[in-house]
């Protein structure tokens, strides 16, 4: 049994310069491989991630969209009303109300926007009474 050992057991020679080359291409070839399977992981993730934020735009993009059909359909509805191509009573009783809002809305954007050129014409006011 002993001598059956000892052929099968070879002796290596880590000072050898045939091992030092032979190690030298497995770690490069480890380290290949590593990379490579670094890459796949990181593609994997970025691709999971980059579906999910695209479900996530899609999402948002449709509810801009509705979000801007509706605004657009109340104030064609609105410019309708103002020409006098449409009375109130063909309307609904919903789209008189949101008509209604639409109006609170920009009657409330203009009373901020006029509050604030107030105070930019007093500002203006005391730096020409100063100069």
């Amino acid at each position: 049994m002993k001598n059956n050992e000892e052929k099968e057991i070879v002796k290596v020679n880590e000072n050898g310069i045939f091992y030092k080359i032979k190690m030298f291409f497995m770690n490069i070839l480890k380290k290949k491989e590593e990379n490579i399977t670094a890459k796949e992981e990181v593609k994997t993730v970025e691709t999971n991630a980059s579906e999910e934020s695209k479900n996530q735009q899609s999402d948002f993009m449709k509810n801009v969209k509705t979000i801007e059909d509706d605004e657009t359909r109340l104030l064609k509805l609105q410019q309708q009303y103002r020409n006098g191509e449409i009375k109130e009573e063909d309307m609904t009783e919903e789209q008189v109300q949101k008509l209604c809002d639409l109006y609170d809305r920009q009657i409330s954007e203009l009373e901020r926007s006029n509050e604030a050129r107030k105070k930019k014409l007093l500002e203006y006011r005391r730096k020409m009474k100063k100069a």
